[in-house]
């Protein structure tokens, strides 16, 4: 029992020891891993622990953007199939006669088209597509709507055809310069009135006690311009107006404002005073300011411009006009002046480059203008004008492009009643000369 007893107390103290070493080594390690931990900045764990924070973070957001952006893909994917099913439908529904073929069904479909066009071609497309394209999509709601299709004639039928470009082809129109060339003033009554101050006082040498007799007192003028009506009554008819791709109201005011511009510019070249603008070669020969008289100069040849003529006619002009003056002659015309030529074969003239006004032929120092109401090259032709245009010719504006729009007159017609009142004439009647072709 004894020797039991021993034992017991002998393996407890054993197991006793054994504990005790293996405490004390677990203290010995906790001693130095506390030393090596008082050693680390505690600083860094804050710092990484932020760093590995916000990696998780920018992780978590990425995938979600990733996953957003594939159901994205899904559904454009799914939208691309349901169109191109829908488009399918519509080619074909196009593609299909309309049911029925009596005239009654022909002229509702055609109708259709028209609306739908009508509809276009006022509210535009928000998305800049063609009217193809507008059509098919308007066609789902209405499938047996194929094409457009409208009747066209030169009175206005090509405006309303389906596949139009947009821009109409218009016919260029020359005219004359006169606006830009001579002085131009607006007035509010029907005339304008010009004192003409075309007199001088007289003189004379006297001796210390020689009598004076009473000398000559000038006299002046008066030189009235009268204002002229001009004017336009073209008609269109309501359909034209609501059907029509373009604003017809607004064309038919360019194409009138234009033919207005090349109605005066021809009278304040060669208007002859009744009811229009009296013109500036429309005035008698010599060199009688009383007698409102325009000097003319030959130009030496019955079929050309010659050198001499025209050095005659620059030098017929007086000195203080000179500075201003310009040529005025039609264009064909400048080909004469061109091939002039030298003793030894070479042009005398060429052209120089204005920074204002581009290209300019000049001849004999001075700006040439072309104005298509001038006369051609011909025998006793009144082909060219030399002079200071702004000091030689008065344009009178009384009231600008005024139009009366009248649905009433001429129904189912729709007049645009357009008039303009205008006037001109010559006011210095030595500021310009004429040269004129030899008989």
């Amino acid at each position: 029992m004894t020797a039991e007893l021993t034992k017991s107390v002998e393996t407890a103290l054993s197991a006793f020891n054994e504990y005790k070493g293996l405490v004390e080594g677990i203290k010995t390690k906790q001693n130095t891993i506390e030393g090596k931990v008082d050693a680390i900045d505690l600083s860094k764990f804050d710092k990484l622990e932020k760093a590995m924070g916000d990696a998780i973070d920018l992780s978590q957001k990425a995938q979600a953007q990733a996953k957003a952006a594939e159901d994205q893909q899904k559904s454009l994917e799914a939208n691309y199939k349901l169109l191109e099913a829908e488009l399918s439908g519509v080619k074909t529904a196009l593609n299909r006669v309309p049911a029925g073929s009596s005239e009654d069904k022909g002229k509702e479909a055609s109708e259709k088209r028209n609306k739908l066009f009508n509809e276009f071609s006022r509210t535009g497309s928000e998305n800049r597509e063609s009217f193809r394209e507008y059509l098919e999509k308007r066609a789902v709601a209405d499938p047996e709507i194929k094409a457009l299709s409208v009747n066209s004639d030169v009175s206005g039928g090509y405006l309303t055809m389906p596949e139009m470009g947009g821009v109409i082809q218009t016919r260029v129109f020359e005219s004359s310069p006169m606006r830009q060339l001579a002085t131009v003033t607006s007035i509010g009554s029907d005339t304008y009135e010009v004192i003409l101050d075309n007199d001088e006082a007289s003189s004379g040498w006297v001796g210390e006690t020689t009598a004076r007799t009473t000398t000559g007192t000038p006299t002046v003028g008066k030189l009235t311009i009268y204002v002229n009506e001009l004017y336009a009554n073209p008609k269109a008819t309501q359909k034209i107006l609501d059907d029509a791709g373009i604003d017809m109201e607004a064309w038919l005011a360019q194409k009138v404002s234009d033919k207005f511009a090349r109605d005066e510019a021809t009278a304040f070249v060669s208007g002859n005073g009744v009811n229009k603008p009296k013109g500036i070669l429309s005035y008698d020969a010599g060199t009688t300011l009383a007698s409102q008289q325009i000097r003319q100069v030959n130009t030496g040849s019955a079929s050309t411009f010659l050198y001499d003529g025209l050095v005659d006619l620059q030098n017929a002009l007086k000195e203080p006009y000179q500075t201003n003056a310009v040529f005025l002659i039609q264009r064909a015309s400048n080909s004469f002046l061109m091939k002039i030529k030298d003793g030894e074969g070479h042009p005398i003239f060429n052209m120089t480059f204005d920074k204002n006004l581009g290209v300019q032929p000049t001849i004999m120092g001075k700006p040439v203008w072309f104005a298509a109401d001038m006369p051609a090259v011909t025998t006793n032709a009144l082909a060219m004008v030399y002079g200071d245009i702004r000091a030689a010719y008065q344009i009178v504006d009384r009231s600008g492009i005024r139009v009366l729009r009248d649905p009433y007159t001429d129904k189912p017609n729709i007049g645009f009643y357009t008039t303009k009142r205008v006037g001109g004439g010559v006011v210095n009647f030595e500021a310009a000369i004429i040269g004129k072709i030899s008989t």
